[in-house]
């Protein structure tokens, strides 16, 4: 084979690929789902706002609710975050839910996720013949497998932001992912991979290396984990992922003895420090700077 004819047929095979690619690509539907903020039940909101200024965190106040709630939140410029969130006395199903949440401990109450389609997740759902209820724009499912998550068309950002709200001392900027551990593994990728998740195997750290299933969303991803890595029984919610700009600047923004280890775990693409879940009530949270 002549060097011009080797050429072209190179071109042609990579062209064909190319195609292949773009058709591949085209076929696969982009993720409906992304994460947005997870409600974190506390008993004393003024100490669980210190204890996340303490960390690095910029606290944005809540607002006045008339079922008693009292609420204050870790917000980035997309909506998400953690919502710290306490119900001094069961006035309605939802205070109910979490006081009842807080008779077991503080922690993680569910995710939120948002879509630009709830209609498309409704459909979904009724073909999974799963039950869920729908109030304005928030969907709610009452499927024990997956009831510690909810969905809402749109995006979770308010007329009251600041920028300050979204200038963490330690750099924190996005959520990119979740840890679940325990529950119906199957039910639960059934729903997201009916959503356009991409469901994989891959090498996690949380933050002891092991092998899992991964659920990428639009925006990160939801890790399943055995449910042996429950910290309250029953509550499948234990780890949060947020993205930081420089990992040794948030490092010297949050209490040093907040980290599980005083070493950064390195890999390939991105290195990560872990706070214990006794320093950021009752959760793991993950700073992950991307190479």
């Amino acid at each position: 084979m002549t060097r011009s004819v080797r050429s072209s047929w190179v071109l042609g095979v990579a062209g064909a690929l190319a195609l292949a690619c773009q058709a591949a690509t085209a076929a696969t539907p982009a993720p409906m789902l992304g994460i947005d903020h997870i409600p974190l039940v506390v008993r004393d909101l003024e100490r669980a706002a210190d204890q996340y200024r303490s960390l690095g965190f910029a606290i944005k106040p809540g607002r006045f609710h008339f079922d008693g709630i009292r609420n204050s939140h870790v917000k980035f410029a997309d909506g998400a975050g953690i919502e710290l969130i306490t119900a001094p006395a069961a006035t309605d199903p939802v205070t109910s839910k979490y006081v009842q949440l807080l008779s077991q401990g503080e922690g993680p109450a569910s995710v939120s996720f948002h879509t630009a389609s709830l209609a498309a997740v409704q459909q979904h759902l009724d073909q999974m013949h799963v039950a869920y209820s729908v109030d304005g724009s928030f969907l709610e499912l009452s499927d024990p497998a997956l009831d510690w998550l909810f969905v809402f068309e749109g995006n979770n950002l308010s007329p009251t932001d600041k920028p300050e709200y979204f200038n963490h001392p330690n750099g924190a900027n996005a959520t990119l992912g979740v840890w679940i551990a325990g529950g119906d593994r199957n039910r639960m990728l059934a729903f997201f991979k009916g959503l356009g998740a991409r469901i994989e195997r891959q090498r996690v750290y949380v933050p002891d290396q092991l092998e899992a299933t991964v659920a990428r969303v639009a925006n990160g991803e939801v890790i399943f984990l055995p449910q042996s890595r429950q910290i309250i029984p029953g509550r499948p919610i234990v780890g949060v992922i947020f993205r930081v700009n420089d990992l040794p600047t948030a490092r010297r923004r949050s209490t040093p003895a907040a980290f599980d280890q005083a070493e950064d775990l390195q890999t390939p693409t991105y290195r990560s420090a872990f706070i214990k879940p006794e320093n950021a009530l009752g959760v793991w949270l993950e700073l992950r700077e991307i190479h």
